[in-house]
Parts: C-alpha cells; structure tokens; sequence
C-alpha cells in the first residue's frame, strides 16, 4: 500500500539536519552512517540501500547497532520481494510492505545518474508507521543526491590508483628485465620497493610510484602535493627504550601517516626516521598537516606504548604546469619539514 503525504514540521527538521551531516561526509560508508543516524527517531531494526549507478549496482546493509554489514540471506530475502522493476521508479510515494518475517516501508529516489530504494524494516508494524512513511521519500531523495557524488569520488579515486599501479608494474617490469642478466640475487634484494619495517614503499619504489603519479596529475591538471616527514626523537627512544621500541615508534609513524591520507595516495618510508608521501588532495598544506597531527594527537591519546608519537611536516603544493620534477618537490618539501620543526621547538 502506498502512503502519500506533505511532510511535517518535524519531517523538515530531520531533513535539514541530514542534509547537513550529509554535506560533512567524504564516504559512502560514512553517508550510511549518518543516514541511520537520522532515522533513529523512527527506531529502525535494519536498513536496506540499493541503488544503480553508470550500470554497476549497489547494495548497502545496516544493522539495529548501525553497523555495515555485508548482504546475507535475510537481507537477500528482502531483496527478492522488493524486486528490481521499481529501481528506476520516479514516484515521490512510499511503500509500506508486510513480510512473514518483517514490515517494511520502502521509497525511491532517481537523481542524475543514480537511481535506487530505500528499506526499513521492523519485526512487526511500528507505531510511527505512519511517519516514516511520510519521512522516508525526502529523505530518500536526500541520501540519493549525496550518493551520486560520493560513488563517483569512489570510482575517480579507484580509477587513479589502478592507472598508477598500471604505469608502475609497466616500468618496473621493463627495468628488471634490462637488468636480470646482471644483477646478483643481493643487488636484486636491494632493489626491492618495499620497508620489510613497515610494509610501506621505500625509497627506489616512492620515486617510482610516485614519478607516474605527478605524471598523470600534470596531464589530467590534477591537485596533488608532496610531503616530507621526520620522526622526532628516534635516538632518544633508541637509547633510552632500545631499538625495538624505536622500531615500534617507526611502524607508528608510518601508520599513522598512511590513515590520514587517501588509498590512491602513495607512502614511503625513505631513511631511517624519513618518511615521503605523494598524495591527490587539493587541501592547503596547514590542512594536510593539521589532519595528519590530529591523527597523532588521538594515537598518544590511547597510550599503548611507552613513548609519544611526534612528527615535523613539511608540505609542497605541486603545480600541475610546472615542469618541476619529483626530485625537486622533495627537496622543497625537506626543507618546509625543517621549517616546520624549528617552529615547534621554539614553542
């Protein structure tokens, strides 16, 4: 059966305030999470998200603990009596479904190039039936708006990393085969892209990576910067805690470097206490650092080890019609770094 009402004072309220949380978010997770926030009013047991976007399909579960889940049976079941013929449905109506197993109010929404329904369910009728049947298909349309854009930053962010590996696998490809026929097997272990400490890129494998990815901002005019990063007190840790804690605060740098960037970002582990980092974000450099120290203040928050976390930054804004190479952005970014640690030990 189809509902079909004005929305009330209350209603707008709760879109207002969606809109809002909605507008913070930069995931798709992220935006679910808010959105079963905004239907706690409602008391919800689970959330059902399908959508269909550039012809790839979608589907998101959340649970009563606002967790998302992948789809099992019960969510499949839900599927099934929803059906995929109403996926492209414009109608401003919901739907209110009684299920052996659940009841369920069901909108749709279409905006751009993402079509697609929301589910909520209950063991039984609900008292607020009537409401969220009223609530849902705005907030529907809301939720729907915000999802075009964050699958779309998804697959632009996909798509760079996959271009990148591409160019990378290609080139390291070609230059082992040129030097197999004269490499020892220890010049071959030198050669390796990878800080068997941190698991992150080391040195040879950042400027590899990391000379495609300026490569590919400069001809698509992308935003992207290079960071330079040094640990704070690593001799001290060494000699006062031994090496294995110094080993410790190395792998905590490197993690917590790695969580405040994006996937498509590329990190390295460059010297002993250096860390280097190509990363696609058009933030000003206090932003970058700013994140990046936030990280740091929550990991010493925590005190699960016997030292404190701290870091000198320094942040480089590469111009896509530079021909400034990756070498240079470096060299620059070392020397912001040393700025900024200066800064903090007049503090």
């Amino acid at each position: 059966m189809e509902a079909i009402h004005d929305p009330t004072q209350g209603d707008l309220i709760v879109l207002m305030k969606l809109a809002r949380e909605l507008l913070r978010v930069n995931s798709v997770k992220a935006a679910l999470k808010a959105l079963w926030d905004s239907l706690q009013f409602l008391s919800p047991d689970d959330l059902l998200l399908t959508a269909r976007c550039n012809r790839r399909d979608y589907c998101f579960h959340v649970n009563a603990t606002g967790t998302v889940l992948r789809i099992g049976q019960k969510s499949r079941r839900l599927i099934e009596a929803l059906g995929t013929s109403n996926l492209n449905s414009n109608t401003q109506t919901s739907q209110m479904i009684q299920l052996p197993e659940a009841f369920v109010i069901t909108a749709a929404f279409t905006c751009g190039k993402i079509c697609g329904r929301i589910a909520l369910s209950w063991k039984s009728e609900p008292d607020q039936a009537q409401r969220a049947a009223m609530a849902l298909p705005g907030i529907a349309d809301l939720t729907g708006a915000r999802l075009e854009g964050l699958i779309h930053q998804d697959h632009r962010e996909s798509q760079l990393s996959a271009q990148c590996d591409s160019l990378v696998a290609t080139q390291i490809h070609h230059e082992e085969r040129l030097r197999t026929c004269e490499l020892e097997n220890t010049e071959a272990r030198a050669l390796a892209t990878v800080d068997q400490l941190t698991g992150l890129q080391n040195r040879r494998g950042f400027l590899a990576k990391a000379e495609q990815c300026l490569i590919l901002a400069q001809r698509q005019m992308l935003a992207c910067a290079v960071i330079f990063v040094d640990v704070d007190g690593l001799k001290e840790i060494n000699d006062r805690l031994g090496h294995a804690a110094g080993d410790a605060l190395i792998c905590c740098a490197g993690s917590m470097l790695s969580s405040a960037l994006r996937h498509a970002d590329v990190v390295a582990r460059v010297g002993g206490d250096e860390f280097a980092a190509f990363t696609f974000d058009n933030a000003s450099p206090t932003k970058i650092i700013d994140r990046i120290s936030d990280r740091i203040a929550e990991f010493n928050a925590e005190k699960r080890h016997p030292f404190t976390l701290s870091l000198s930054i320094g942040v480089v804004i590469c111009n896509a019609e530079s021909n400034e190479s990756l070498s240079e952005y470096l060299a620059r970014a070392d020397s912001e770094m040393y700025i900024h640690k200066r800064e903090r030990q007049q503090l």
